[in-house]
This record gives C-alpha cells, structure tokens and sequence, in this order.
C-alpha cells in the first residue's frame, strides 16, 4: 500500500469514532455527563476519560441503528442526524 493509500486509512479510522452510517458526533461539545453512553442500546458510543481530555467516541460504529436516542438525551448538542443526499438519476427518453 503506498503512503496515499495509509494517510486515506488513518483517515476512515478517525471518522469512524466520530460519525456512523446514521450519527455525526462533535466531541468537542461533549460534557463528558455520559448520559448517551448509558442510553444507547447497541452500546456503540464509548468513553474517552484522560484527565485532561473527556468526551465520547463511537467504538463500533457499525452497532448503530440510528435509534436517535443520543441525539435525544445529549443537551450539550454533540449528536445530529446524518442525512445522505441522493440525487436522482438521469433518464433519457
């Protein structure tokens, strides 16, 4: 694999703890009061809890279902909806 190919990889690793196919997270908002963690029913939100630095990431994004439930208990605004645009297809008659 050339550099490229590892920088693209590292890449999709970091947006994997902050994104799922349903959720976008913004940790930088995050309050660290852990209520999401507590309300997810797949339990793919996780904590990150070094002394200086607190917030959530999602460790396995792929456990998401996209029951909205984080965005609905954080008050702080970390979660939102990731809405996929889909354009339509060209037919030609």
């Amino acid at each position: 694999m050339n550099r490229l190919g590892k920088k693209l990889g590292k890449i999709e690793e970091r947006l994997d703890k902050i994104r799922t196919p349903h959720i976008w997270a913004n940790p930088k908002k995050c309050a660290a009061c852990w209520k999401c963690v507590e309300e997810c029913p797949n339990h793919a939100i996780g904590r990150v809890g070094f002394l200086w630095h607190k917030h959530i990431v999602f460790q396995n994004s792929s456990d998401c279902i996209g029951c909205k439930k984080c965005i609905r208990t954080c008050q702080h605004g970390v979660f939102r909806e990731r809405i996929l645009k889909t354009y339509p297809h060209k037919v030609e008659c």
